[in-house]
């Protein structure tokens, strides 16, 4: 039975240097609402929050078995002076939303274990047990790896998908549900067991299906994060929370639907009241319906645990369009790849495809980042929105116009039904290790500056970072320049991904 489940997640920072902020008021607020709708929140605190007395009372004194409380980590100038480690932070910033100095990447593999034991003690030394959560925009695999050996953390949360947002770019992961993260790669499904970090990984705040990839070409008007965060335009728009809510869970998701909602205290409480009121609304109606069940992030991770060994499949789609642009959307993600079927009015494509590789090693898996930004990828197979150019649309495509796509799911397998405009149907498959597309041909356009490609023996091959990989094609393969046609052969063409 597939599981449909929220999380409230609220992570608490103790200092705003960018501009005077009421940091308090925002999580009193959380807590009154949450109170009010008797709704499970997960709050995760900086640690330059932990130690402020007016945090500390307020969740000793509450004692609210609404609340579980973990760890958000993101660096401060009181914790790495504290551990006499340098604080690179700008002028005046005691908290820096840059990688180098704020984020554990930015820092040596004994300073990043120095800094998790550190955090995690001051926790128990403040509350009197362990933390089991822990987050941030961004974990790097070492930290996940110690964190989860030695301290037996059973949920991590991250960045959904964005590219170039603020100083950090997550491109390529697993795309919502819930994944076990590869010790070289923690944006990377973990395929083998000794790969494996044993805590699974949960993709925050809600992103948009359509207009969460390559936004501006679909939707330039729209601003802000194209997700459900109730500080943005759409988390706080009725009619946009209830398109979000109707297709995250009223869709196949194969194995788990899942979304966070919640925020930072960073903004205000005057830009957060109106969307965090709003939605915890709409979420205590769906709960009270049995439509979905809100817990904390560690019951989700416990429970993750408990259902998986391996990463299982997992879906999010969209088969509505909000903004009225007939988009239709559909993410799949498994251990293996993920992969995005998009049909923008008349014509079906795929969007992304990534391959994931748990030996594809990150960035700063023994070295430190030293720039203010940072990247996190896997390996692309298609990206339309990166290698797409002014004169050349990188896309893998049908060759047939699309009246509509429907969905339906089969044990671990998604199948999107396809109505083509000349009268016949197809299909395309999503399974674990590939997919099959079934009454159309298709054509990829090569192109890209990314990663270099070749066509070799029903084999799409590609090097990236020095990093070779490949993708097995069943079709018959006619390349002309950047132009390849794959065309099917007995009714169907198969790309296979291990």
């Amino acid at each position: 039975m597939n599981k449909k489940i929220v999380n409230i997640v609220n992570f608490v920072r103790g200092c705003e240097p960018r501009k005077y902020i009421d940091l308090y008021t925002p999580v009193v607020e959380e807590i009154r609402i949450g109170e009010e709708f008797g709704l499970k929140q997960t709050f995760l605190l900086q640690y330059d929050a932990m130690i402020r007395d007016d945090f500390k009372e307020l969740f000793i004194k509450n004692n609210n078995p609404l609340i579980k409380l973990g760890l958000w980590f993101e660096m401060n100038r009181i914790l790495a002076e504290k551990l006499g480690i340098p604080w690179n932070g700008r002028p005046g910033f005691d908290w820096d939303w840059y990688v180098n100095p704020g984020f554990l990447p930015a820092y040596t593999i004994s300073q990043r274990e120095r800094i998790i034991d550190e955090v995690f003690e001051t926790f128990f030394a403040t509350f009197g047990y362990m933390p089991k959560v822990a987050g941030s925009w961004l974990l790097d695999a070492h930290s996940m790896a110690y964190m989860s050996d030695k301290y037996n953390v059973e949920a991590f949360c991250i960045c959904r998908e964005q590219f170039a947002v603020d100083a950090y770019t997550l491109w390529g992961g697993y795309y919502n549900g819930a994944y076990y993260p590869s010790r070289k790669n923690m944006l990377c499904p973990a395929q083998s067991e000794e790969n494996t970090i044993k805590t699974p990984v949960f993709r925050m705040l809600g992103i948009d299906p359509i207009y969460g990839y390559d936004e501006k070409k679909y939707n330039p008007s729209l601003t802000g994060c194209y997700t459900m965060e109730p500080v943005w335009e759409g988390g706080k728009n009725s009619e946009i929370m209830d398109w979000f809510f109707s297709e995250y869970y009223g869709n196949p998701c194969v194995s788990l639907a899942h979304c966070t909602t919640g925020q930072e205290n960073s903004f205000g409480w005057d830009k957060i009241r109106d969307g965090f009121i709003l939605q915890l609304e709409k979420l205590k109606k769906l709960q009270d319906k049995n439509i979905i069940s809100i817990e904390f992030l560690e019951e989700s991770g416990r429970d993750f645990i408990d259902t998986y060994r391996e990463t299982p499949p997992s879906a999010l789609s969209a088969l509505s369009d909000w903004s009225k642009n007939g988009h239709q959307s559909v993410w799949y993600s498994s251990k293996y790849y993920r992969a995005n079927l998009f049909l923008d009015k008349d014509k079906l494509i795929f969007r992304d495809i990534h391959k994931f590789e748990d030996n594809y090693p990150e960035t700063y898996l023994e070295t430190s980042c030293l720039t203010w930004n940072a990247r996190y990828e896997n390996l692309p197979v298609v990206d339309s929105r990166l290698w797409t150019t002014e004169n050349v649309a990188c896309e893998l495509s049908f060759s047939k116009k699309v009246k509509n796509i429907s969905l339906r799911e089969n044990d671990l397998k998604l199948f999107a039904d396809i109505d083509f405009y000349d009268g016949s149907c197809g299909f395309v498959m999503f399974t674990e290790n590939g997919i099959t597309i079934s009454g159309c041909d298709l054509c990829f356009v090569l192109g890209n500056p990314d990663s270099n490609i070749s066509i070799e023996n029903n084999k799409i091959a590609y090097s990236r970072n020095g990093y070779e990989y490949a993708v097995e094609i069943k079709g018959r393969l006619e390349v002309n320049g950047v132009i390849c046609k794959i065309n099917e052969v007995n009714g169907n063409i198969v790309l296979k991904m291990i």
